[in-house]
């Protein structure tokens, strides 16, 4: 696309015409909590919703896309140098109310208010696709929660406790902390969010399944 007052125009009637949806906002916090980036536009008073993972896994970005189709100007294109795929929204205020919620100083956090935002499976079935993992000799489930101090997975522990009746242990890693789930949790964790579960991230669940009455 041009850029100039027409492009710019164009831009502009397309964002004052755009508002997340409930369900578009409980997606783009299960987004946030796994692989997704919210990246701050040059005026400071929005921000975009970047996507990427491995090439491999296009079928999930594509699944990603069709979320959100409407605030995105091109289709998901291939990294060479990092072998993904990724797209982009457009900078957007909504996107930026979302990224003061959990960034400080531009960096990932679980604010104090998690258990308001995470209420909907399909935000804890994002975060698992993106960052849940299962083990192959055992039906136990893992969330990589690395990125995040104590503090975030003690708060993540308590919200998955009380919204979704999932109790999980914080282990301590040479990476940082995760979150473990035994096996009666991990396969109510896996029925809860079966139906947004996509068919290229069911090896996350092998084990798990293979237990499911």
């Amino acid at each position: 696309m041009k850029h100039g007052p027409t492009n710019t125009r164009f831009l502009r009637e397309k964002k004052s015409s755009l508002k997340l949806t409930p369900l578009q906002r409980d997606f783009i916090i299960g987004t946030i909590l796994g692989d997704g980036c919210l990246i701050t536009s040059r005026s400071g008073e929005s921000a975009r919703l970047q996507v990427r993972q491995k090439a491999k896994y296009h079928e999930f970005v594509s699944w990603k896309y069709n979320f959100f189709k409407e605030w995105i100007m091109t289709k998901p294109r291939y990294d060479r140098y990092n072998d993904s795929a990724v797209f982009q929204t457009i900078s957007h205020p909504d996107l930026m109310e979302i990224k003061k919620l959990f960034y400080q100083d531009n960096i990932k956090i679980i604010p104090e208010n998690i258990k308001d935002l995470l209420i909907n499976p399909l935000s804890l079935a994002i975060w698992f696709m993106d960052d849940g993992n299962g083990y192959k000799k055992y039906p136990y489930l893992r969330l990589s929660t690395y990125a995040f101090k104590e503090r975030g997975n003690e708060l993540l522990q308590i919200c998955l406790k009380e919204n979704f009746g999932l109790s999980s242990r914080i282990v301590d890693s040479s990476k940082g902390n995760y979150l473990y789930f035994l096996k009666d949790y991990a396969l109510k964790l896996y029925k809860l969010i079966k139906p947004y579960v996509i068919p290229c991230m069911e090896y996350k669940f092998i084990k798990v399944k293979s237990i499911t009455p």
